[in-house]
C-alpha cells in the first residue's frame, strides 16, 4: 500500500483549517480576502497593514465563522491617485444571474471614481450575467472561491 501505513489515511487536514474549532467555510474566506488583499497591494492600492498581517484567528474574530459576504468587501484606493478605487464584492453560493449583477451594479455608489471591480464567486455565473457584467464602464475581475481541484480564477 506505500506511504507510512497509518489508518489508510493519504493526506492530513490543515490544522490552520481547524484553527479555534472554525469551518472550512471561513478558513476559505480568509486565504481568498488575503490573496486578493496581497495582489491590490502588489497593484499599487492603499492596503492597511493590519489588513495584511490578519491572522485566521483575527479573521475569524472579526467576521465570524459564518461570514456575512457584505462584511467582506472592500473599496481600497490607488495610492498613486486616492480618487481612483477598487471595490471587492463577494457574492453567494446561488447561480449568479442577470438580475443580481444588475442589482449590484445600482448599489454602486460614485461609479465614475471606480477604478476597477473584482468579484469574489462561489458558484457559476450564467452567460446572460457575463453579458451584463461586460456592459460596466470600468474593468471587471472574477475570481472563484472554490474547494480544491476546482479553478480558482478565469
Amino acid at each position: 500500500m506505500g506511504g507510512s501505513g497509518g489508518g489508510g489515511e493519504c493526506i492530513t487536514r490543515s490544522s490552520h483549517v481547524m484553527e479555534g474549532g472554525g469551518s472550512l467555510e471561513s478558513y476559505r474566506y480568509f486565504l481568498s480576502r488575503r490573496t486578493v488583499l496581497q495582489m491590490l497591494n502588489d497593484r499599487g492600492y492603499a492596503v492597511p497593514n493590519s489588513e495584511l498581517t490578519r491572522s485566521l484567528t483575527e479573521f475569524r474574530f472579526t467576521f465570524g465563522d459564518k461570514c456575512d459576504l457584505e462584511s467582506l468587501r472592500l473599496c481600497l484606493p490607488l495610492r498613486s491617485n486616492p480618487s481612483k478605487k477598487m471595490l471587492v464584492v463577494y457574492l453567494g453560493t446561488e447561480e449568479i444571474r442577470t438580475q443580481a449583477i444588475r442589482g449590484l451594479y445600482g448599489q454602486i455608489l460614485n461609479k465614475e471614481a471606480l477604478h476597477g471591480l473584482i468579484l469574489i464567486l462561489q458558484s457559476n455565473m450564467n452567460t446572460f450575467a457575463r453579458k451584463e457584467v461586460l456592459k460596466f464602464p470600468f474593468k471587471v475581475e472574477i475570481f472563484y472561491v472554490g474547494y480544491p481541484g476546482t479553478p480558482m480564477a478565469m
